[in-house]
C-alpha cells in the first residue's frame, strides 16, 4: 500500500480521465499538511464542466469517493479531503478583465 497522496491520485486520474474530452491535459496534485489533503486539479478549458458537473455533483461525488477510499484504506487519518479545480490564468476570461482596464 503508497501513501494516501498517491492512492487519492492514482485513484482520481482513472476517474476524472474517463470523463472528459481531453484526458492528456489532466494534471493532479495531491499534498497532504497536519489537518487536510489538498487535492488541485488543472485540466482543458472545456473539460472543467464536466469534472465539476451540474450542479457540482460530479466535484461532490469526487470527494465523497476521496474521502471514503482514505477512510477504508487508511484507518484512524481524520484529514478532511478538499479538491479544487485549477484554471489556466491565460483563459479568455482574464484576458477579457485584463483588456477591460
Amino acid at each position: 500500500m503508497g501513501s494516501i497522496t498517491e492512492s487519492i491520485k492514482e485513484l482520481l486520474e482513472y476517474l476524472i480521465k474517463r470523463i472528459v474530452d481531453k484526458p492528456v491535459e489532466i494534471e493532479i496534485n495531491v499534498t497532504s499538511t497536519t489537518k487536510s489533503i489538498i487535492v488541485q486539479i488543472k485540466s482543458a478549458k472545456d473539460d472543467i464542466g464536466k469534472i465539476i458537473g451540474r450542479t457540482g455533483r460530479t466535484i461532490n461525488a469526487l470527494k465523497i469517493i476521496t474521502t471514503v477510499v482514505k477512510n477504508t484504506q487508511f484507518l484512524g487519518d481524520k484529514k478532511d479531503v478538499f479538491i479544487e479545480i485549477i484554471e489556466d490564468e491565460k483563459s479568455s476570461f482574464y484576458n477579457k478583465k485584463k483588456s477591460e482596464s
